[in-house]
């Protein structure tokens, strides 16, 4: 690391793609942080109302569920589960892809919070056997694997929302405090992609479901709602939390913990999937000086959520490795030696070949290009 500059702001360093650096030291990610940022305090109050105005109209739809959550069993999840329930007063059903890595913790967080806030959950899981078929297919074409779960997440979204009819799906991604991450680094398993990886394959006869795309009555909606500066969703929603209110991971945690009975790790990242330590092992094998615990770090430093110094002697630390019986566990299941793998990975960021979007699809990323958090 010696030999690379560091962001004087953040710990971002000089390996990051395309990073560029001000006179004063700082960084090209810092400065377009502070940019779309700009201004989200002062409209949090607005925010907050906005939200609870949604909220209210799912409730006069009178469906059967008013939302759908997406939970992993992890820290966000868990917070917009109790928020959408205990706070928000929505009657929620709670949903969980089980990719066949859920870990043990997970779901034992799951089984209480749903328990505790009363709230449904369902489970919806995907043959084991075709699932890491398309692990091997995806690391072999794309050294990526983790596009298979962001897909099949996806797909189960759309099911359950339609089967039930349900106005609204709520998530907790939050732009402001979420890993800054390069195209090269990550590939978030859109239907473009997983598409164009599947093609001409023998098995994309067998997951025609992965294929599943959003409802056209569903999309139109969503695009409405979008219009609308996610303000006034005419049928359908979907959207994070963390859009309309703070999102502090200091509350998360004590809330969860409080209100709950969440048990984990406050410095836990993604404690739902076994399996996520190959995540950290294809990171930290294509860019050594770039982990992901330096990446977070670096985002909560932005947020004002972790001072530069406490990142510094956080980052001190050797990276956290992916645990040889993790990657022997994945490796066994995909039928891949560590050779072939370590070769599929060293091949680069294969993703980038396969992200070909319809004529359609690039109408609605230019119309919807904004991801700027104070224009939400």
């Amino acid at each position: 690391m010696s030999h690379l500059q560091v962001c004087t702001r953040c710990v971002l360093s000089s390996s990051f793609p395309r990073l560029t650096f001000d006179n004063q030291g700082v960084c090209s990610i810092c400065r377009e942080y502070d940019r779309w940022t700009s201004g989200w305090n002062s409209k949090l109050p607005q925010q907050r109302k906005t939200l609870e105005k949604i909220c209210a109209g799912a409730k006069n739809k009178h469906k059967e569920f008013d939302a759908l959550v997406p939970y992993s069993g992890g820290k966000d999840s868990s917070y917009v589960l109790y928020m959408a329930k205990k706070e928000l007063g929505l009657n929620c059903l709670a949903y969980t892809l089980d990719n066949g890595y859920l870990s043990e913790n997970a779901k034992s967080n799951i089984d209480k919070t749903c328990r505790r806030l009363g709230v449904e959950h369902v489970y919806y899981r995907f043959n084991s056997d075709l699932m890491n078929r398309l692990y091997a297919l995806f690391v072999k074409k794309t050294g990526y694997p983790c596009s298979v779960c962001m897909r099949a997440i996806a797909v189960g979204i759309y099911k359950f929302a339609d089967m039930y009819d349900i106005p609204i799906v709520i998530q907790g991604t939050s732009l402001r405090t979420e890993l800054p991450l390069s195209r090269e680094m990550a590939e978030h398993g859109s239907l473009p992609h997983v598409r164009a990886v599947l093609k001409g394959e023998p098995i994309a006869a067998e997951c025609k479901r992965v294929l599943c795309d959003m409802s056209i009555q569903r999309k139109v909606g969503h695009i409405l709602f979008r219009l609308s500066g996610r303000k006034n969703p005419v049928t359908y929603a979907w959207f994070n939390l963390a859009e309309y209110i703070d999102w502090s991971y200091k509350v998360i945690f004590d809330t969860i913990q409080r209100e709950t009975g969440w048990t984990g790790s406050e410095d836990t990242e993604h404690m739902d999937c076994i399996i996520h330590p190959i995540q950290k092992y294809i990171q930290n094998r294509r860019f050594p000086d770039l982990d992901l615990d330096r990446l977070r770090f670096a985002r909560l430093v932005m947020a004002g959520q972790m001072t530069r110094e406490e990142a510094l002697r956080k980052i001190e630390k050797p990276a956290e490795q992916c645990p040889d019986s993790v990657l022997k566990l994945f490796l066994n299941n995909i039928g891949m030696s560590k050779d072939e793998f370590d070769n599929f990975i060293d091949m680069g960021p294969r993703h980038l070949h396969y992200n070909s979007p319809t004529f359609i699809e690039k109408i609605v990323r230019t119309v919807f290009s904004s991801r700027e958090a104070g224009k939400y």
